[in-house]
């Protein structure tokens, strides 16, 4: 399958290390983390940075259980076009911008039924974001987890740099992806182990 354009799978072979514990161990389901947002508008490029991010720095993702059973998405503003990156999946996190009201660079967390119900404006791209998860969820391909982490916006202009005050958020939003993961891994490793 070759990826779309925009659409990244991280790199196979780089995880888990030599030696690891976990070599040899079948992965226990499918994730995904999915950025949106467009990489020219200051803000509004976080999903696809942290992308980024991750592929660039894979020791990231290597304190979950199974490093190689995520694929990182760089979905930009592509909306329906993602669908068939996403079914299949035991779980997502869509990594974005959500206007939330609050003070610039704080960390929104929601759940998918949050973002189906309008209880948060995401990025310029809303609709997709929303109408992504809405089909998913009128196909009977909703993954039964799906999280929304994202930081409320500072400057959605034009350029490619991140506000400083979102930037810093950036960590502790990587934090809470690959603990979404991590969990969901477990659990689903748990329950595939007896």
């Amino acid at each position: 399958m070759h990826d779309a354009p925009g659409t990244f799978a991280r790199p196979r072979g780089t995880h888990p290390p030599t030696g690891d514990p976990r070599e040899g161990a079948e992965a226990p389901g499918r994730y995904a983390v999915l950025g949106l947002g467009n990489l020219i508008q200051g803000d509004e490029a976080l999903g696809g940075q942290v992308v980024a991010r991750l592929l660039e720095g894979p020791e990231l993702l290597a304190v979950l259980p199974f490093p190689d059973a995520v694929e990182l998405i760089d979905g930009g503003t592509v909306g329906l076009g993602l669908i068939p990156y996403l079914v299949g999946l035991d779980g997502f996190v869509i990594v974005d911008i959500v206007n939330a009201d609050a003070a610039p660079g704080t960390l929104v967390d929601l759940n998918a039924a949050a973002v189906l119900a309008h209880e948060q404006v995401m990025g310029v791209h809303d609709l997709g974001a929303e109408e992504l998860l809405g089909a998913l969820l009128f196909m009977g391909a909703l993954p039964r987890r799906v999280r929304v982490v994202g930081i409320q916006p500072a400057a959605i202009t034009l350029g490619t740099e991140l506000s400083p005050e979102v930037a810093a958020a950036v960590p502790g939003l990587i934090a809470a992806v690959m603990g979404y993961l991590a969990a969901w891994q477990a659990e689903d490793g748990a329950t595939a182990g007896g």
